[in-house]
């Protein structure tokens, strides 16, 4: 397991993409121990052959299709027009834009991509700083893996085989709990700042952006209510959101064309397989993980610390949180979950609890070098120095961390609505 570890932590160092770090280490160790190849190339294959990934490329191919179609446009205008108006309004419409988009897209980096090339320009017409508004873009796009849909929800969901569509509620009062935070801080930034009111407020405006959105706005709800009627299944309410948007494009909207479709379909396709491979990949490596007792090892650390529930809670916290600096989302779910797994069943921590807290902890990991692809998407789009970034992003980072700590301590705002639908 050392050996394993050290040529992976080598192997990323010296720049080898983090899927082909696990599969060279997985591959070395497994050949070093005398053990047949063909294991190595079964546990790749096994890795992807699971049902309830289906729907990750159908809730990609949703979010592509509506962007594709303007949906995302048709939702930052009804956020504008709905809060527009206050002081500091634009920064506002930035968090709110981003909770609406959370509801469709389920990427916080397709979001924060799309939010980026829309706000970022706007509000430095209207006067904040650059820097501001890419670190505010770049915080609230931390919304959208915590709202549903989620594709790392999904992932957890499969490593811990435990409900997705208990973890897609479980998400919902966290996520807006989240999003009032960061409007909070929005209201107490705009007095420090000097930030001017928006624009005037007209309810006909307002309206007429209603009657454009609701379509996009309805999608969240055929998502979370197909769920819990028993309609669907993960997968099965993943192709009805792709089909529902492309309707919606073709029929309703018609913006849809076929270089539109044809371009979301591609973009699908990449993001698909940069996903997947790094599953298949991690696949091995959370096998020799296992095999040489790391959950056990893991177990035993921390229960030498502590055997106080909330104290490991805790402790767990600060490990998530620098691990989520170093290492890329979903290699940390499919590797430390399994390893997590008897922990938590031993500290009698719901499993569906500390998904929303697992993932919340790796996406505030997004924002921080060296590993913060939520600061490199963003600064690279807005042209900003990271430096500039950093100096913006700290109060934004207490207030997420804030949040993370409520919600890890506070278990009902997970799963109130998850017994409630029960």
């Amino acid at each position: 397991m050392t050996l394993l570890l050290l040529v992976f932590a080598g192997l990323m160092l010296t720049g080898v993409p983090i899927a082909f770090a696990m599969l060279g280490s997985s591959l070395l160790v497994i050949w070093l121990e005398g053990l047949p190849l063909s294991i190595f190339a079964q546990r790749v294959s096994s890795g992807v052959q699971s049902f309830p990934l289906l729907a990750i490329p159908l809730f990609i191919l949703t979010g592509n299709l509506m962007n594709q179609s303007g949906m995302s446009e048709r939702l930052f205008a009804f956020a504008r027009a709905l809060v527009g108006h206050l002081r500091g309004g634009l920064a506002q419409v930035n968090v709110l834009g981003s909770i609406f988009m959370s509801g469709v897209s389920g990427s916080s980096l397709a979001d924060c991509a799309a939010t980026t090339r829309v706000f970022v320009p706007q509000m430095e017409k209207a006067g904040y700083s650059r820097g501001f508004s890419v670190a505010l873009t770049a915080a609230s796009a931390t919304l959208a893996p915590i709202i549903p849909p989620s594709i790392l929800l999904i992932i957890y969901g499969w490593q811990a085989n435990i409900s997705i569509g208990d973890l897609f509620i479980a998400g919902i009062v966290p996520g807006l709990f989240i999003g009032s935070v960061l409007l909070g801080l929005c209201v107490v930034m705009a007095r420090i700042k000097g930030f001017k009111a928006g624009d005037v407020f007209r309810g006909s405006v307002l309206w007429a952006t209603f009657k454009r959105a609701v379509w996009a706005l309805l999608l969240p709800i055929l998502i979370v209510g197909g769920f819990r009627a028993g309609i669907f299944t993960a997968t099965e309410v993943a192709a009805v959101a792709a089909v529902y948007a492309l309707i919606v494009g073709l029929v309703i909207y018609r913006t849809l064309g076929g270089r539109d479709i044809l371009e979301a379909l591609i973009s699908t396709g990449k993001d698909t397989a940069s996903i997947l491979i790094l599953v298949a990949a991690a696949s091995p490596f959370a096998w020799i993980l296992a095999l040489y007792q790391a959950p056990q090892l893991m177990l035993g650390l921390i229960t030498g610390i502590s055997d106080n529930p909330l104290v490991v809670l805790l402790l767990l916290n600060v490990l998530l949180l620098v691990v989520g600096m170093f290492m890329e989302t979903l290699a940390i779910i499919i590797i430390l979950v399994p390893i997590l797994l008897p922990l938590l069943k031993t500290f009698g921590i719901d499993l569906t609890h500390f998904g929303i807290i697992m993932v919340f902890n790796l996406l505030i990991g997004q924002l921080t070098p060296p590993l913060g692809v939520l600061m490199f998407v963003s600064c690279s789009i807005a042209r900003l120095r990271m430096g500039t970034f950093l100096v913006e992003i700290w109060p934004f980072l207490l207030a997420l961390t804030a949040a993370l700590l409520v919600i890890s301590f506070v278990p009902f705002m997970s799963l109130g609505l998850v017994h409630a639908f029960r």
